[in-house]
């Protein structure tokens, strides 16, 4: 495998759980980073609008490559914000970045654009599917912007579609379990049979800077995901043994949906947000799992931290933030 490291990297969405961890890995190595998202932090984060690039112009001419992970994680923003998000600023910012003759451009998707009806262990020539939510539609359609912007272009991309990413600072697998379970309002729909396919942001760190300076990985889309799966009865059993409760409560699909539905319509009323949406019930219910043959052959990569490990920082981590005593 040949390697070329990265002159300077340009991280979107920095404060973010994946964007801000990217960061952190490359300072650690010694190699040119800059982050921008909505809020700079004074330093190495650039206060910028990537829907917007030329505010960003100088960046995008300094760094030779960009990792693009700034998106909206949720299933219940409105459609209408998702799509600006997701897709036009995606497209606008690709453009750009062919514009400023950036290298390599390394878009962050994730395992949803399958789509959620998709079934058995499915790799990268899986055909990718919108069933689901805003959250898989954008996803799926911020990787047809890249692809279709860049179609005659030099310019290098590679698509990554990481799995499940759990670990100190992850918003939907740590911090919004915890929330709920102490609220009494967390269920699994599918009788906690869903398939879960965890894997730890450090490994997926590693496998993003190995996508980004791998010479063969140009032109590819990779699956950097755990081997296999758990149920997410199993992965959720966890978050209620910090915490010292029993659980999880484990309901058939049809009563997670009307409950869902019935807590997005209070929220609504209320001016609240509940991620427990009827998309979040269905993605916890879904039968696959995927392949990571090929990021093992042409990246190198493989997870490396055992799950109880990770769930133990996890657990750690919670304590540190006082969202677990």
């Amino acid at each position: 495998m040949g390697q070329k490291h990265p002159k300077k990297v340009l991280i979107t969405g920095a404060n973010g759980f994946i964007g801000n961890c990217l960061m952190r890995h490359y300072q650690a190595q010694n190699i040119a980073v800059v982050g921008v998202d909505l809020h700079g932090n004074g330093g190495d984060i650039i206060q910028g609008d990537i829907a917007q690039p030329e505010t960003i112009s100088q960046l995008l001419k300094d760094c030779d490559v960009v990792v693009h992970t700034a998106a909206l994680v949720s299933n219940s923003v409105p459609d209408s914000d998702m799509w600006r998000v997701n897709v036009l600023a995606t497209r606008n910012l690709v453009a750009a970045a062919e514009k400023y003759q950036v290298r390599r451009f390394v878009q962050i998707s994730s395992i949803v654009a399958y789509g959620n009806a998709s079934e058995g262990e499915l790799d990268e020539t899986h055909p990718v599917h919108g069933d689901g939510g805003s959250y898989v539609l954008t996803k799926l359609a911020s990787e047809h912007v890249v692809l279709a912007a860049t179609a005659n272009s030099s310019m290098e991309i590679v698509i990554i579609r990481p799995g499940d990413v759990y670990g100190p600072g992850s918003r939907p697998w740590v911090i919004l379990p915890i929330e709920a379970i102490n609220k009494g309002q967390f269920m699994l729909p599918a009788k906690g049979k869903g398939f879960f396919r965890p894997i730890y942001i450090d490994d997926l760190i590693r496998g993003i800077a190995l996508a980004v300076s791998t010479k063969e990985a140009s032109g590819e889309i990779f699956n950097l995901s755990c081997e296999g799966y758990i149920t997410t009865k199993e992965f959720f059993s966890h978050h209620y043994n910090w915490m010292n409760k029993r659980g999880p409560l484990a309901v058939s699909t049809r009563l997670a949906l009307i409950a869902a539905a019935a807590a997005t319509k209070i929220a609504n009323l209320t001016g609240g947000v509940n991620e427990a949406s009827t998309a979040t019930v269905v993605q916890l219910c879904t039968k696959s799992w995927f392949s990571i043959a090929k990021a093992e052959k042409m990246l190198g990569w493989k997870p490396e931290v055992p799950f109880d490990e990770g769930m133990q920082r996890s657990k750690a981590w919670a304590q540190e933030q006082g969202l677990i005593k």
